[in-house]
């Protein structure tokens, strides 16, 4: 059974990440059968879905989360 998730952290032992469901979850590499770490972000690219001026907000507002 596939688990996918966000990676949080990784050692030699263990691998913890957030599922799709928002739970934390440990696994132990030792039990996993196949282990892979995507490369690509699983969020849709907005590339020509925005103009410059909407990519300009959304940026501002991201800039602005950091406080």
């Amino acid at each position: 059974m596939p688990i996918r998730g966000r990676r949080l952290n990784e050692d030699t032992y263990t691998v913890q990440l957030i599922d799709e469901q928002e739970r934390l979850r440990s696994l132990d590499k030792a039990e996993l059968r196949e282990f892979t770490v995507l490369m690509e972000s699983p969020m849709p690219s907005y590339q020509d879905r925005l103009d410059s001026q909407e990519l300009a907000d959304v940026l501002a507002y991201l800039v602005s989360l950091k406080g």
